[in-house]
């Protein structure tokens, strides 16, 4: 109740007192925190740099009188621990303080003081920096003074989800005081009007969620007015940003001080840290902003780190960008200083080996001066990252764009992107493993500029690179993957040469032009062919990858759980005869595409047990599709084949196709993924590169296709795409039979095909060149489900899952979580991709899969591993193993059986159940909880914080109760896991505790009782 009364008289009874201005100079930005310098040294510092480079203010540390602590030695952390308001520290006297103010505001630099008066010292022993004494234990500071009374009862913080608690007890126990009280109050205000006199804009509040927001309201509305001798205009207000550490999931949050000033945006540094680190591409930084879960720009003091959370405290944990990585912590600098958003903060460090240590001093503990270098930097122990030339630079490029908002944004729908200030500036960033080379758009006048990155203007020249703009404001930008930077900017100022400069554009375009004309002809005049429709039943979804399963044991599989269960189809593992790998591989997972000839004998049966399969599966309305490898021929023929041929290697001859020398390209190894001749026209890791364009080659290919089509398969998975050429695949594509009406499929039907096309962006080949054929892999689904269930991009951001995010359109795109390649660390998607591995959040990626209606799903159906060779359970003889089945339906002998997981086929059931439904009522925290509905058909919440979701949630079901399909199941009337009550009003109180087994949940109509 307290907490309520004090916001709403703050809201209404002083909203007028709340500080937003800076008070900065018009052509000035960006605040330094120059942390634990001496006041003399800050002096010096605004007048010969910071006012020079364009800086608009210092956050200078606690100039309150602090515990000496030895133990550690002279920590960081003792200037936060206050034993008096006496303006006497290691950073020099009150008159030196005062000094420093007047010097700085003279040159147009403003001073914002670290204020901490949440609480006092806990370590009290060596006395304080000014000489002054005290008792913590007995909260006895009588240079204040301050008595037992004027502290809340002594208490620790134990439940930050209790606000009463974590503003009335102790932080880390460090005695807390009672704003409230009047006597408190009389201090705090008289300490800080004595610094606003002296010339001071303002204040960072330390440690503000630990306090009640009426208390600071009613110490910020006794603050003086700034002084105009100081240069500040009559009336004007000290400027105000407090310290709320709010990720989200706390009872406390950011928005509760609003209304007094500006916060410091946590988000904003573990967001910009996950993005400049690679974790979240930088192709998603084009809505920068609230749209990230931020506050608005006006209220948000924004920073890439600050001196808590560079050393792992605060908030940011691991995301948070430093010193300490210094090519991805200028990008991010960059990038907060080039873009509009937020009042931005540069932290200005020294160095340290541990989390405690002090700033550079001597053997007495005093403070050593800042070693100013030839080139700016700093030595000493100084890290000084505001003279790094490729921050203070970008200082100057904020002041240069000022008033003007982002436009012409570009990205490779990766991790390049770029982008324009209105007309004065232009900048660009590569964090991919290969070159930015791309023609783009600077907005600026024809001309030559310097990068102000990788060098300065000097005169009439550039000490670094120049970009040279054409009349029609582009230019050829150029990133080196390995550069020192990562980044390139140029701005209305540093231009060395105006005129008009032809770039050779309009040729690159006539040729991008004719190439989309090529691809557009190819759609036009054979989209007869595509082969978009995988001929399931009405009733039925998702394909299964039974990786490495017999015939046999696919076809009973199709009838006792894949047709009950609801699922569509399966994809099968290359049924033509491979080369048997045995030594030191034993039989490895990848013998299946090395291709000894087309006869359909391997391991998982014979050619009749192939084509028995494929009838009692289309009997049953499970479709199958087969992994076609016709990009290449075996590399390693030694052992033979599983039907028994021979080939030799060396001179290209697999007599049981039969294919010779000339039926394959000339031999070449691929090096470089951005020729696309070579990548469609040399080896994939040395194996035999067929050239499709040979009349006996696609002859072959066909025949095969055919054959497989006549025993009843709906259609392909074509294995390396990339590395054939599109118009070659057309014309054997072309000449595919329709699909067989003996197997239930309809006249003229034709089969179904999805191409392996492997495009995370950047390269020379792309999925674009092969969607008039069919449907695409789309590998960036893949990569970013397992970047967002792995923790690292919030949930918030899933609710344009699907094109918005780089995705082909939902129709093109085969869609899943992982499969046999990325699992593996090949393919596509590194470490971000999921597996049957990290099972909690995989289950959580799949359920949400099949919960969003975008897309085609398939599902991996794996075998356990322990290295990536490693192929699938099998006999001493290399025969393989059937799995078994356990009572709860999950496999065993060392089959993993994803599709067997309840929380799998269970969602299934879900996708079945909201067939022809679209996503509505999205709710989310924003950050790692979410739900949404299914049309009236469904539901579902996921929880992947480390904090319960409670809520009353929208379900969209009409009244009753259902069983959570993921933990349980609806038999005989009952659940087997747990149940959901909804409401008349389709509402339902949803729990998801953080420990859950799962951490999703979900309802369907299916699943009423």
């Amino acid at each position: 109740m307290r907490a309520f009364v004090c916001m709403l008289l703050a809201a209404l009874a002083v909203a007028v007192s709340g500080q937003f201005d800076t008070h900065q100079w018009g052509d000035r930005s960006g605040i330094v925190h120059l942390f634990e310098w001496k006041w003399n040294d800050i002096a010096r510092e605004c007048e010969t740099f910071l006012a020079p480079k364009g800086y608009a203010g210092v956050q200078v540390s606690p100039p309150t009188e602090n515990a000496v602590v030895w133990s550690p030695r002279r920590p960081w952390w003792e200037r936060y621990q206050p034993i008096s308001y006496n303006l006497n520290t290691r950073s020099g006297s009150e008159s030196e303080f005062a000094s420093m103010v007047r010097r700085c505001n003279a040159v147009g630099v403003r001073i914002y003081v670290d204020l901490v008066i949440n609480h006092m010292a806990a370590i009290s022993t060596n006395g304080g920096t000014g000489g002054s004494t005290a008792n913590s234990g007995g909260m006895q500071f009588p240079a204040v003074p301050y008595g037992p009374n004027d502290f809340n009862p002594v208490c620790a913080i134990t439940n930050y989800n209790d606000p009463i608690q974590v503003r009335n007890c102790q932080l880390v126990g460090l005695p807390d005081l009672n704003q409230g009280s009047s006597w408190v109050r009389d201090k705090i205000v008289e300490l800080m009007n004595k610094m606003v006199n002296y010339g001071v804009a303002g204040f960072r509040v330390d440690a503000v969620k630990h306090m009640w927001p009426g208390d600071l309201q009613a110490i910020y509305g006794r603050m003086n007015n700034l002084p105009t001798d100081q240069g500040f205009p009559p009336n004007a207000r000290p400027f105000i940003t407090q310290e709320v550490i709010d990720l989200g999931g706390e009872a406390i949050s950011k928005n509760e001080y609003t209304h007094l000033g500006t916060v410091t945006e946590f988000r904003f540094s573990a967001e910009i840290g996950r993005s400049f680190r690679g974790y979240n591409q930088l192709r998603w930084l084009s809505n920068w902003g609230p749209e990230w879960g931020f506050l608005p720009s006006h209220l948000a003091l924004v920073f890439v780190d600050n001196h808590d959370n560079q050393r792992g405290h605060g908030a940011g944990g691991a995301d948070v960008l430093t010193h300490k990585v210094p090519k991805n912590y200028k990008m991010a600098n960059a990038f907060m200083l080039a873009h509009p958003f937020g009042i931005p903060r540069i932290m200005s460090s020294f160095f340290f080996d541990d989390g405690d240590q002090g700033p550079p001093q001597d053997g007495d503990g005093n403070l050593s001066s800042p070693i100013i270098n030839a080139d700016d930097s700093c030595g000493g122990g100084w890290a000084c990252e505001h003279r790094w030339r490729q921050i203070y630079n970008m200082v100057g490029f904020r002041n240069t764009v000022a008033g003007t908002s982002l436009n012409d944004w570009w990205d490779n729908a990766g991790n390049q992107i770029a982008f324009c200030r209105g007309g004065r500036g232009f900048v660009a960033f590569n964090l991919e493993g290969y070159d930015l080379n791309q023609t783009l758009q600077t907005c600026l006048p024809a001309g030559t500029y310097c990068d102000v990155i990788s060098g300065n203007k000097s005169g009439s020249s550039c000490t670094g690179a120049s970009v040279t703009v054409g009349g029609d404001g582009r230019a050829n930008i150029f990133i080196s993957a390995n550069s020192d930077d990562g980044v390139l900017a140029i701005h209305a100022n540093v231009s060395i040469v105006r005129g008009n400069v032809w770039t050779g554009y309009k040729f690159k375009t006539s040729v991008g032009a004719m190439r989309a004309a090529v691809v557009l002809l190819a759609a036009c005049a054979t989209l007869a062919a595509a082969q978009f429709n995988t001929h399931q039943w009405a009733d039925r979804s998702g394909i299964v990858h039974l990786f490495e399963w017999k015939w046999d044991d696919i076809a009973a599989e199709c009838e006792n759980f894949l047709a009950p269960r609801g699922y569509a189809g399966v994809q099968v593992s290359p049924p033509t005869e491979n080369a048997v790998i045995g030594g030191s591989f034993r039989r490895p997972w990848w013998e299946r595409y090395q291709p000894m000839s087309y006869n359909l004998v391997t391991r998982s049966g014979t050619e009749a047990q192939f084509a028995s399969m494929v009838r009692r599966c289309n009997d049953v309305g499970v479709r199958i599709y087969v992994d076609l490898v016709i990009n290449h021929m075996a590399d390693l023929v030694g052992g033979g084949g599983t039907a028994g041929s021979t080939a030799n290697r060396p001179n290209f001859s697999f007599p049981g196709v039969p294919f010779s020398v000339t039926d394959f390209n000339p031999p070449c190894l691929i090096t470089n993924y951005n020729d696309p001749i070579m990548v469609r026209n040399c080896q994939l890791v040395s194996l035999p590169d067929l050239n499709q364009g040979i009349p006996w080659v696609r002859d072959k290919i066909v025949e095969l296709m055919n054959h497989l089509i006549g025993l009843g398969v709906a259609g392909f998975r074509v294995d390396a795409v990339k590395h054939m050429w599109p118009g070659d695949l057309q014309i054997i594509y072309n000449r595919m039979n329709n699909l067989p009406t003996s197997h239930g499929f309809p006249p003229n039907a034709r089969p179904f095909l999805t191409q392996e096309v492997i495009d995370l962006g950047g390269e020379a080949v792309t999925r674009d060149e092969y969607t008039h054929l069919g449907t695409i892999t789309e590998f960036r689904h893949s990569a970013e489900i397992g970047r967002v269930f792995r923790g690292r991009n919030p949930f918030r951001h899933l609710t344009n899952w699907g094109t918005g995010w780089g995705f082909l359109p939902s129709h093109l795109a085969l869609v899943f979580i992982d499969n046999h390649d990325n699992q593996r660390g090949h393919g596509g998607g590194g470490s971000d991709v999921l597996t049957y591995k990290v099972p909690r959040n995989y289950k959580m990626a799949t359920a949400f899969m099949l919960a969003h209606p975008f897309g085609i799903v398939r599902i991996m159906s794996s075998f356990s591993f322990s290295d990536s060779e490693q192929g699938p359970p099998q006999d001493a003889n290399g025969n393989l193993l059937s799995p078994t089945f356990n009572p709860d339906n999950t496999c065993g002998t060392g089959w993993v059986c994803e599709h067997r997981w309840r929380q799998i086929y269970n969602m299934i059931g879900f996708r079945n159940a909201v067939a022809g439904t679209q996503i509505n009522d999205w709710w989310d925290n924003g950050n790692y909880q979410m739900a949404f509905c299914r049309g009236s058909r469904g539901f579902i919440a996921f929880n992947l914080e480390s904090f319960d979701l409670n809520q009353s949630l929208q379900t969209c079901l009409p009244a009753g109760t259902y069983c959570d399909v993921i933990s349980g199941d609806l038999v005989n009337g009952a659940c087997t896991g747990n149940s959901i009550t909804v409401g008349g009003d389709g509402r339902a109180q949803i729990v998801l505790p953080a420990n859950a087994y799962d951490g999703v949940l979900a309802i369907h109509v299916n699943a009423r009782v």
